[in-house]
């Protein structure tokens, strides 16, 4: 597979998981980018990848790690800013109007890693490549995913009063 084919597979997926982190259109664009540069460097480690797409998201959550870093950011989720509603995901097929910015909203309330698990879920991503992307197993990242859950339910039931099935 060549590095076009796989940009052209893989972009928006990444994209919006960047999107997710950074909360700023320019800033997941320029990680992206950076991103698929990496990739392309690396063409034999994709190769021997069984999930490229697992294998682009490791790659996207240490850029964007290494972008604040190197930018002396911190990466601060108590400072909560709107998620961009113009960007679709896979919740807006699922729930519509306030219910989903309340969800948005709740889910950027976690901790980490909670936060990007849920992220990373509602990418379709399952447990064995957030396992991958993490360095843990994939029993770690279903472990983690249920207390995401958890802990999102305790935030709806007390923020908003609602009763989540989750």
């Amino acid at each position: 597979m060549d590095i076009e084919k796989i940009y052209r597979i893989y972009f928006d997926d990444l994209y919006k998981f960047l999107l997710s982190l950074t909360k700023n259109k320019e800033i997941a664009q320029d990680i992206t980018s950076e991103c698929f540069l990496k990739a392309m460097a690396n063409l034999d480690a994709i190769k021997k990848e069984k999930s490229i797409k697992s294998y682009l998201f490791t790659i996207g959550k240490n850029t964007y790690i290494d972008y604040y870093k190197k930018n002396k950011m911190l990466i601060n989720t108590d400072d909560i800013n709107k998620f961009d509603l113009s960007s679709p995901s896979f919740e807006e097929d699922l729930i519509s109007g306030e219910e989903e910015k309340l969800l948005k909203d709740s889910i950027e309330k976690l901790e980490e890693p909670y936060k990007s698990i849920i992220k990373l879920r509602i990418e379709n991503l399952s447990f064995k490549n957030i396992g991958k992307i993490y360095g843990k197993t994939d029993n770690w990242a279903c472990v983690c995913f249920y207390r995401a859950k958890e802990k999102l339910r305790k935030i709806l039931e007390e923020n908003y009063g609602l009763s989540s099935n989750t």
